[in-house]
């Protein structure tokens, strides 16, 4: 192989190792559709995790007439994914499309259920339990 080409195939691994750090390093940034399970009750909740620069910031809000609140405490290292909200604390995981692990109340350090939720592919969170809706006129 002369030089020339095993210059061109360095370059190119080189290349696709560096997409697949940053693929890994933003596994939890989007838009998580789902719900929480507490014992067969399911609550619906959206959250929305942002990065920019290595820093995440999001909010997480459940879809039934409930504020939105800001997530903190964000850490997220390779596909492991930490956060809390003033009264909640998440800990879990992603795998593909699909964000999961446990919710607990940070007050008396006591389970609440398992989150699941599916990435919403880039779109804006719809909130349909928060929108008006003109009445309808027969």
């Amino acid at each position: 192989m002369s030089g020339l080409k095993m210059i061109a195939v360095a370059v190119a691994l080189t290349g696709c190792a560096g997409v697949q750090a940053t693929q890994q390093r933003d596994s939890a940034a989007g838009h998580w559709i789902g719900e929480i399970d507490r014992d067969g009750w399911r609550q619906p909740v959206a959250v929305e995790i942002e990065s920019e620069s290595g820093a995440y910031s999001g909010q997480w809000r459940a879809l039934r007439d409930s504020p939105k609140q800001s997530l903190e405490n964000i850490d997220v290292k390779g596909n492991d994914v930490r956060f809390e909200t003033g009264q909640l604390r998440f800990v879990g995981h992603v795998e593909g499309s699909t964000l999961s692990g446990v919710v607990t109340d940070k007050s008396r350090d006591a389970p609440l259920g398992a989150l699941s939720a599916t990435q919403a592919s880039g779109q804006p969170v719809f909130f349909p339990a928060s929108e008006w809706s003109a009445p309808q006129i027969p």
